[in-house]
């Protein structure tokens, strides 16, 4: 980042998509980053034939992490928590 540039919403929901991402891999849950033509950035957590997209919503500082059915899982701030909830539905789907 340059000197005296803000950070834009997307580069910042970007960020919080990459934390998350980072606490999955770390439970060993497969999950797949990716910037669709609308520009949004996803983050798809796969089990089989099940997956699900996680999106970064929010503005004005305050975001959360949704799923693409609009399920809100809860603050971008609580990563290690999301991760854990995600661990839980691919678990829980993959029985």
């Amino acid at each position: 980042m340059r000197a005296g540039r803000r950070r834009t919403e997307l580069e910042v929901r970007r960020e919080h998509l990459l934390r998350l991402r980072a606490e999955l891999t770390r439970l060993g849950v497969p999950t797949h980053v990716n910037k669709p033509r609308n520009g949004r950035w996803q983050l798809r957590v796969r089990c089989g034939r099940w997956s699900e997209t996680v999106l970064c919503a929010g503005a004005e500082g305050t975001y959360a992490y949704v799923t693409g059915h609009g399920r809100l899982l809860g603050p971008a701030h609580d990563a290690r928590y999301i991760a854990r909830v995600l661990s839980w539905m691919v678990e829980r789907r993959s029985r």
